[in-house]
């Protein structure tokens, strides 16, 4: 059975990271698929999981001088609803892109980057294998 871990601090994420091997969990929309579509083809995997999405330390999208700063956990949807300069017209184009309504909601800017996939086919990327 695999292990399945919902840290309450970037600190416990750390040092949980730091104990073995774990396929980071954000926003699941591709995960969950994955998972689903292996085993359908018998070839399940236990992977140890940490959820991320309970992170207020990856969540946000904040301005200061030094620049923008958007947090691990925003999805697309906070991406849409932010105030950002026109120098990110690119990639609020492309939240309007990524799947529809709910997996705007759901789905993380950094979870996709690390995924790479939209389509789901493989899921391992930010494994820390």
């Amino acid at each position: 059975m695999a292990a399945y871990f919902k840290p309450t601090s970037l600190t416990a994420a750390v040092e949980a990271l730091s104990d073995g091997s774990w396929t980071l969990l954000a926003g699941g929309t591709d995960v969950f698929p994955a998972k689903a579509g292996e085993a359908a083809w018998g070839r399940q995997r236990d992977d140890a999981v940490i959820d991320l999405s309970g992170l207020s330390e990856l969540a946000g999208i904040s301005r200061d001088a030094a620049g923008i700063r958007i947090g691990a956990g925003v999805t697309w949807s906070d991406l849409l609803a932010a105030d950002l300069p026109a120098d990110f017209a690119a990639l609020r184009a492309a939240a309007r892109e990524v799947g529809g309504r709910q997996i705007q909601n759901r789905g993380t800017l950094v979870g996709n980057i690390c995924n790479a996939s939209p389509a789901a086919a493989r899921w391992s990327s930010c494994s820390t294998r």
